[in-house]
């Protein structure tokens, strides 16, 4: 039922912002009405406190889960930009070993571009979109790059270097697409992202039983926590994976190789 709310809300593409946001203010309402109701009054008698130390609990989860969250994000953005240099030396390295070749080089070169194309074209675009239907988009024109690879290795004239520079290229292709596809298309875990969302409920509940003898200082104190709350996790989730957000990795270095590779000087 949740991944089906998710999916309604198309939450796997504008983030828990503003999901957060309406949750937020809606559990800060009726937390204060009830607070404030007088039959929850009378159980805190004149003299009577809740003392805070024994409540801080769930902000000291909500801060650690979150932490835990913003460590799991920037790993993923240091594994895809790593991902990124590793294929795109990987596709350059290919492309210079093409003109040490003879015919098979001119082969090579074609797979290659082509490949480069598919990846900038189609490929990217459905990893920014979370597209799965078209996340191989990029698979045939590899395939085609694989089988001139393995034909090559297969000529008698081809050094040892050579042959190896061809296949260390091709594997490091293939596992870093690989890579990046995982990650890119990674869906949003709402069992992860529902248990940050429950500890910040539970901590936003507290702040009001910590003020249920001070009105004024709970709606202050509950507007902060849902401004701290609603920051934290915007700024996460529009953040989820490598490819979006403000700090995405960019295809620029894929589209700066299919620059060079149109050069005069490597024709």
């Amino acid at each position: 039922m949740i991944d089906s709310i998710c999916s309604y809300l198309n939450l796997q593409h504008v983030g828990y912002g503003w999901a957060t946001l309406i949750l937020m203010i809606g559990i800060s309402l009726a937390t204060y009405l009830a607070l404030n109701c007088p039959s929850i009054l009378c159980w805190f008698k004149t003299g009577d406190e809740v003392f805070p130390p024994f409540l801080a609990l769930p902000a000291i989860l909500f801060a650690l889960f979150v932490s835990a969250l913003a460590t799991d994000v920037w790993q993923k953005h240091q594994q895809a930009k790593d991902a990124l240099i590793k294929e795109t030396a990987a596709i350059r390295s290919l492309f210079l070993l093409s003109h040490e070749l003879s015919f098979n080089g001119i082969l090579l070169k074609d797979a290659t571009v082509s490949y480069v194309n598919a990846v900038t074209s189609k490929e990217w675009g459905a990893m920014i979109n979370s597209e799965p239907e078209t996340k191989n988009s990029a698979l045939p024109a590899l395939e085609v790059l694989d089988s001139v690879i393995v034909k090559m290795g297969g000529d008698l004239k081809l050094s040892e270097y050579n042959a190896m520079r061809l296949n260390t290229s091709l594997e490091t292709i293939r596992l870093s697409r690989l890579q990046r596809l995982a990650l890119a298309h990674d869906p949003i875990s709402v069992s992860k992202w529902s248990a940050c969302l429950t500890l910040a409920v539970l901590t936003l509940v507290t702040m009001g039983f910590v003020h249920i003898r001070r009105p004024k200082a709970m709606i202050i104190s509950m507007a902060l926590t849902v401004l701290c709350v609603v920051a934290t996790i915007n700024s996460l989730s529009k953040n989820r994976s490598p490819y979006i957000g403000a700090a995405a990795v960019s295809i620029k270095p894929f589209s700066e190789t299919f620059n060079v590779l149109n050069k005069p000087e490597f024709e």
